[in-house]
């Protein structure tokens, strides 16, 4: 079995008499990338902070690295980068001076800092702007040298906070390429985001928090197989076709948990496409000589999941 980068083990944190995070267990390998998934106020960012050191726990233990982030904090925080949601260096510097001073807390001579920032604002695309103010920087320019500033001291992990929040979509793509890049050169990465496409194209494991826990935990895959509700089937017959005694019938050939019709539009949740199902529903309403206009089946997203999970949309 893969080291693991990370374990917790019953983690709690409360804000006088509110619950931030409500017994939080789980492992993380090594070389993972893994993902922390829910709405705002779910506990994510809380989560992170206790496991890069910035806000203590109110019970359990944390293990990061090897080391435990209340009783060994210097040598979690020596093993570990950071890219926060928001910008956090300064603007009125430059790209590199930035990296001069993160090197310096980390006690860097300047020349291994010049070094090591020239090699990482190549990597996130920067090298060319390391001596422009960064005020003037785009955000998205700027998180890109949040990560270089991260990076600078080599972690072996890296934590990344909701970091395409506010971003234009071209420099959100740009970001997640770099996080696989990134990950891909074996750094660990945890990556907390509410946006559940993103999590689905970049994370190798997924946890779906939600008012502080953890309500489920899996690969993309599973999740969506285990918690999605099967695949939606959408028809689009004449709505003279559409009546009780059909919908019934469709959804007693399709096995479908649930049909419902809006006019000619009829929608069946189906646990699986597996044994013809597409096939049987077309050749029935054939039979039937019922039109059929459209016929699509579409995957199970996370979104979806969440809903199942939570009872609740994503953005309420």
């Amino acid at each position: 079995m893969a080291a693991l980068a990370i374990e917790t083990k019953g983690v709690v944190r409360k804000f006088g008499d509110f619950t931030a995070v409500n017994g939080l267990s789980l492992k993380i390998k090594e070389g993972e990338l893994f993902g922390f998934l829910g709405p705002n106020g779910a506990g994510k960012t809380t989560t992170i902070r206790m496991l890069t050191t910035l806000t203590p726990l109110s019970a359990g233990s944390a293990r990061v690295g090897g080391f435990d982030v209340q009783e060994q904090s210097a040598k979690v925080r020596a093993i570990i980068g950071v890219v926060p949601q928001s910008f956090a260096l300064f603007d009125e510097l430059t790209p590199m001076e930035n990296l001069w001073f993160i090197g310096k807390l980390f006690g860097m001579e300047k020349q291994e800092s010049t070094r090591r920032g020239e090699e990482l604002l190549k990597i996130v695309g920067l090298l060319d702007k390391k001596d422009v103010v960064c005020a003037g920087f785009s955000g998205g320019m700027k998180q890109r040298l949040s990560v270089a500033a991260g990076l600078l001291h080599e972690p072996k992990i890296l934590f990344m906070d909701e970091p395409t929040t506010g971003l234009d979509p071209q420099s959100r793509i740009a970001l997640r390429e770099l996080t696989k890049k990134l990950n891909a050169r074996g750094i660990t990465v945890v990556y907390t985001t509410h946006d559940m496409e993103e999590a689905d194209k970049l994370c190798d494991r997924i946890a779906v928090m939600d008012l502080g826990k953890i309500i489920a935990e899996g690969t993309p895959e599973e999740l969506k197989r285990e918690h999605g509700g099967g695949n939606l089937l959408k028809l689009k017959l004449d709505a003279g076709d559409v009546d009780e005694k059909l919908l019934q019938a469709l959804k007693k050939l399709a096995g479908a948990t649930s049909i419902k019709s809006k006019g000619g539009e009829v929608e069946l949740h189906v646990k699986n496409t597996l044994g013809g199902v597409v096939h049987k529903v077309s050749s029935f309403l054939n039979s039937r000589k019922v039109r059929v206009h459209e016929l699509n089946v579409s995957e199970p997203t996370l979104e979806q999941v969440f809903i199942n999970l939570t009872k609740k949309d994503l953005h309420e």
